[in-house]
Parts: C-alpha cells; structure tokens; sequence
C-alpha cells in the first residue's frame, strides 16, 4: 500500500471517528438566577451538573458537570453530556450551586428533570440563599417532614420526620423507629452524631427501607438551606440529600 494511500485512509478514519464522537454529543441549555437584589460577589462561580436520580437508595450519580466564572444573574450555561449515558427508563435532573472559595452561597431548592420520562433539555433556574451567619438558630424549635430523598418523592405511608429544639438538640422518626441525639449546627452547617440513641422495632419492610435512607442520608449531611418553609439538607459537595417541609 502506498503512503499516500495508507494517509488518505487514515485521514478518512479519524473523520469518521470525530463524527461519531460529534453524533453522541448532546446538551444541556439553560439559565441559573436568583431572587435577591445583590450584586454578585467578585470572584464568585456557577456550578453546573447533570445527574442520574433514578435510584431513591443512593446518592445522585453525576454524569457531566462545568464550572463557569460568573459576574451577573441570570446567568447562561450549556451542559454537554454523553448521550450513550443516558437511558430512557432513567431519570435525570440538573443541580446548579452559585460557590466563592468553595463556600455555597446559593444553590437549587427543587428538582429540575431534564431528558428523559416528560423532561426537555433547557431549564430555567432559580436559586435560593443558603443561611447567613445571622440564621445560625434558624432550625431552632422547629419540625419537619421528608418530602424527597435522593431526588425521589417519598411515598412511604409514615414519611420521616425531624424535630429540632435548642443548641442542636433533635428527635427524629424513619416512619417506624425514633432517635435523638445532638447535631452540631453553624450558619450554611449541620453534622449529625454517628450513633443515635434509638428504638429497635421490627419494621414491615418497606417502611424499613425509607427508614434506612432517611439514617444514610443524615450521615452525608453537612449542610443546610432554608428557603421559607422548605430545607434542604447538603451533602459535602453542595447536593441535595433530602428535602423537608415545615410541620406546624
């Protein structure tokens, strides 16, 4: 084979390469704001990221994510993703987080389903205040409930709930058993205790499993956003574990 053969189907090779790596290609368009009335700090970043919430017993999966400086709300981006990654009996969602010097300052309260199961590719985004340093008692002497988990809706007959007193003090149901225990909490943090005293009662085992992962995400949690009568409980890397609502 000569080489200028030998070159020519190397040439033709990579270019059907490259369109199919190009035909795979999809994205993600859309905008991040927010509601308050303040400039955005110097320095400041929007965090971008696709995830696969299909699983109610596991933390979100990410699948793609981008960082972009940011000087302004609303704020464009464009998510590029894999679409051999994506499944149609699969469901996926954007997470958007606003951080300076890897502080969240803002991020995503509600699930914003992309792609698959009724979801677009564009999505529109409002983000809500973490705690400030003057909210660090924001979560005294109140009790809520779990709504989501994991980024699913909890369908169980008893949702989990959790009562917050004075100085971290909590008690708290999986819809079967009952803890307490002592959180430490700050402004935009909350670390729950390992071990919490509790009741061992045998429960029917789909209530078990809400259970479990209403435990599992308490022992992620390292932080909190308060939008109103909503709480959203962080894990280290600013993703939602569980979302709550206020109790009376």
């Amino acid at each position: 084979m000569s080489e200028m053969i030998f070159r020519g189907l190397m040439a033709a090779l990579l270019a059907g390469a490259a369109l199919g790596t190009a035909a795979m290609a999809g994205s993600i368009d859309g905008t991040a704001t927010y509601r308050e009335r303040i400039a955005v700090p110097p320095g400041a970043v929007l965090q971008v990221k696709l995830v696969d919430i299909s699983r109610a017993d596991a933390a979100a999966i990410e699948l793609s994510g981008k960082r972009y400086a940011l000087t302004g709300v609303p704020a464009e981006f464009s998510l590029d993703y894999d679409d051999a990654l994506i499944k149609d009996n699969r469901s996926y969602a954007v997470e958007a987080s606003i951080l300076l010097d890897e502080q969240l300052l803002f991020t995503n309260d509600t699930v914003h389903p992309v792609l698959t199961r009724g979801g677009t590719s564009t999505v529109d985004m409002v983000l809500v205040k973490v705690s400030g340093p003057e909210e660090a008692q924001v979560l005294d002497n109140s009790k809520w409930q779990v709504s989501e988990l994991a980024g699913a809706l909890v369908n169980a007959e008893k949702k989990p709930e959790i009562a917050f007193s004075e100085e971290g003090q909590f008690g708290a149901t999986g819809g079967c058993n009952r803890f307490v225990g002592t959180a430490q909490i700050g402004a935009r943090t909350i670390d729950f205790p390992d071990n919490m005293a509790g009741t061992l009662m045998a429960c029917p085992p789909e209530q078990d499993a809400v259970e479990q992962q209403f435990l599992n995400g308490l022992t992620r949690t390292t932080g909190y956003v308060v939008n109103g009568d909503l709480l959203a409980l962080t894990d280290a890397s600013g993703d939602t574990v569980m979302r709550l609502t206020r109790l009376p």
